[in-house]
């Protein structure tokens, strides 16, 4: 979907679609903020190459490889996933069956590297007479409110942000600004918003030749929060792809795209995320489509975002 202007909300998608969707949507990008897009890009893009590697994807998508070369042993390597997923266990307890692959499928298993590099922070905003507070928290593991039976919903650590890339006037004016969104949005239900926490999420995406990038590997989800910015885009570099969509999901458990959008730089998009169904009447789902190099011979492709999980406290 080509916006014309800026922002974009549920009720622009409800006239598009010819249906009413009652949960909070902004799509909006950094000048509407009231904040300077090139200088905060310009600030914010170095910080990519400083993230740590997620490993957690690798372990998965190996036990994953493993399940495709023994498929009558699924339900065994199942079992031994949590344990290696989270770190717990390490490449000794599938021995068994990387004992076993061919030469070629060896490679193959070897070939599995990581592609995102993340970091993660959690502030506390708290509104006084002075204004909006913010004060940093320790994020000791990092796990989404999701099934039991998602895989997402194992603990993971992940490299907390340094100093530099969240306490500064720029982050702190972003997450000043998401605060006012979030209670503008409850208002609309008549609720008041004093107290919210909001962990923060680098990612840097990287697609190669051989291998698309792929923000949603689990597909269409849920986050497990109550707002969240599913990414503000700060870099696409040599890529095509990657096209942001939200996504309703019915009350017969069918889920229907309601938006498309391609995020630029500076661009983002904010949405109530887990029980929105709940407190507003739709049931609101994202994902992100996976993106590929458009020239070859620079080898690689990156896209990286900053997102929010978002939820009230007080």
């Amino acid at each position: 979907m080509a916006l014309r202007q800026f922002p974009h909300t549920e009720k622009e998608i409800s006239k598009a679609i010819g249906r009413k969707i009652k949960s909070p949507i902004v799509v909006s990008n950094l000048e509407k903020l009231g904040m300077d897009k090139d200088a905060f890009l310009s600030f914010f893009a170095p910080f990519a190459e400083e993230l740590a590697w997620d490993l957690y994807d690798v372990r998965r998508m190996q036990v994953e490889y493993l399940i495709q070369c023994f498929p009558k042993d699924k339900a065994l390597l199942l079992s031994r996933l949590p344990a290696y997923f989270t770190g717990e266990k390490d490449k000794r307890s599938l021995r068994k069956w990387i004992s076993q692959l061919s030469r070629k499928r060896r490679l193959a298993f070897k070939a599995i590297k990581p592609w995102r590099r993340r970091s993660v922070s959690k502030f506390i905003l708290s509104e006084t007479q002075k204004g909006i507070k913010i004060r940093r928290v320790e994020v000791p593991q990092f796990k989404q409110s999701v099934d039991a039976r998602d895989i997402r919903a194992l603990p993971r650590i992940f490299s907390e942000a340094p100093a530099s890339h969240v306490e500064n006037d720029f982050f702190y004016q972003l997450m000043q600004s998401v605060f006012l969104i979030v209670k503008k949005v409850r208002s609309k239900v008549g609720k008041k918003v004093k107290k919210i926490s909001m962990t923060a999420h680098f990612m840097s995406v990287k697609a190669s030749t051989a291998h698309p990038g792929d923000n949603s590997p689990e597909g269409a989800h849920e986050d497990g929060a109550d707002y969240i910015i599913s990414a503000l885009v700060i870099k696409r570099q040599n890529l095509k792809g990657g096209q942001t969509q939200i996504i309703e999901q019915l009350e017969n458990g069918k889920k229907e795209i309601i938006f498309r959008h391609t995020l630029q730089p500076g661009e983002f998009v904010f949405q109530a995320d887990t029980r929105d169904e709940l407190t507003y009447g739709t049931d609101l789902w994202h994902h992100v489509t996976p993106f590929h190099i458009v020239d070859p011979e620079k080898a690689e492709a990156w896209r990286d975002i900053i997102g929010f999980d978002i939820n009230v406290l007080a």
